[in-house]
């Protein structure tokens, strides 16, 4: 078999992999639109069938509004909720602290517990800035 006859033989066999696919799919979509019909036409039987379409576009079309509308009033309210709730003062607390222990450890690198001193007294800090925080704007 020359180079020609195994790439047409691998081409057909790609092919009729690709239509075994296809066939498949279009048999899984059928069934799936008689499940769907059958589950539909009680409440439609007596409509026909143009009507029947008609009348889930329209369905559609009302719950596109729906969501239309449901999506403004959720950012309306946000809107709303977002101008009562007042912006808090966001100072840095322990800045001094923050820039040497974070020299220490870039200093320290093999050698990380020297500035767990310096790391202790930071964490004070912090502690110390959250209470007052809290007792006088909680």
């Amino acid at each position: 078999m020359d180079e020609d006859e195994e790439y047409s033989s691998m081409h057909a066999k790609q092919l009729e992999k690709k239509e075994a696919e296809m066939i498949a799919l279009d048999t899984f979509f059928k069934e799936q639109l008689i499940h769907l019909e059958q589950r539909v036409s009680p409440h439609l039987s007596n409509y026909s069938q143009p009507d029947r379409l008609w009348m889930v576009v329209e369905r559609i079309g009302q719950n596109l509004d729906r969501y239309k509308k449901t999506k403004k009033q959720f950012y309306d309210q946000a809107t709303k909720s977002e101008a009562l709730v007042k912006a808090r003062n966001t100072e840095s607390v322990c800045i001094n602290l923050q820039s040497q222990i974070l020299n220490c450890y870039k200093e320290n690198r093999e050698q990380t517990l020297q500035c767990s001193d310096l790391a202790k007294t930071y964490m004070q800090c912090i502690d110390a800035a959250t209470k007052n925080l809290l007792v006088n704007h909680g």
